[in-house]
């Protein structure tokens, strides 16, 4: 969702204080080495990206997308600048995260199953949830085959919608759209507590590691 995070971008940044530099992978190959679990294939593309990346100018680096994270070690080792973790501002004390919170997340399978969100510190007292068993996998189809192929129908909003009241019966305070194509149809959504969107927050996190953040609202 190389849009959504350009168009996010550029609406958050102080005014002409900011060069954007993109480089779009192709999602399909990358989606099927993931699924069939030729998680070095998709990381060296990632690594091979970021670097050129820095070879063209840019000051810090960040991963577009929630399940890309998953090469998120190899990626920040194989650059010499900064590189931002789209879950870096919950690991940060946050106003809308206060102790006892309850926070849901939702995502891919790989996003969940590689604990790129993982868990906000022991000491602030959270807890996270993910969705589980058959929710689980509804998601990360409904996520991977058709909200991502612009195919938001009924059919995949109400996974989602599952998802999200699945989580909400289990007690998450909070839900994370933890995945770049969910904010695309956080409008379509009925949800009773805080929706938290990572990308917005990842997009503020690279602009203030770039020193060029406004209090602009997306």
């Amino acid at each position: 969702m190389t849009a959504l995070y350009y168009t996010r971008l550029n609406r958050l940044a102080e005014p002409d204080t900011i060069a954007i530099l993109v480089a779009s992978l192709s999602f399909q190959p990358i989606l099927d080495d993931a699924e069939q679990g030729r998680l070095d294939l998709v990381t060296q593309a990632f690594v091979t990206a970021t670097q050129r990346i820095e070879a063209a100018g840019a000051g810090v680096v960040g991963l577009c997308a929630a399940t890309a994270h998953l090469a998120y070690d190899a990626v920040a080792a194989a650059v010499s600048i900064p590189c931002c973790h789209i879950a870096s501002p919950f690991r940060q004390p946050q106003t809308f995260l206060s102790a006892g919170a309850v926070v849901g997340v939702l995502g891919t399978l790989t996003t969940l199953d590689q604990g790129i969100f993982g868990a906000p510190p022991a000491a602030a007292g959270h807890v996270v949830l993910f969705p589980a068993g058959t929710v689980a996998t509804a998601l990360d189809r409904a996520i991977k085959h058709d909200i991502s192929a612009g195919h938001a129908g009924d059919a995949a909003l109400a996974v989602v919608q599952a998802a999200i009241d699945d989580l909400a019966a289990r007690g998450a305070t909070h839900i994370v759209l933890g995945c770049t194509e969910l904010p695309l149809i956080r409008d379509r959504l009925t949800v009773d507590v805080p929706l938290i969107d990572a990308v917005n927050l990842h997009c503020r996190a690279l602009l203030t590691a770039a020193g060029a953040a406004s209090g602009r609202t997306p």
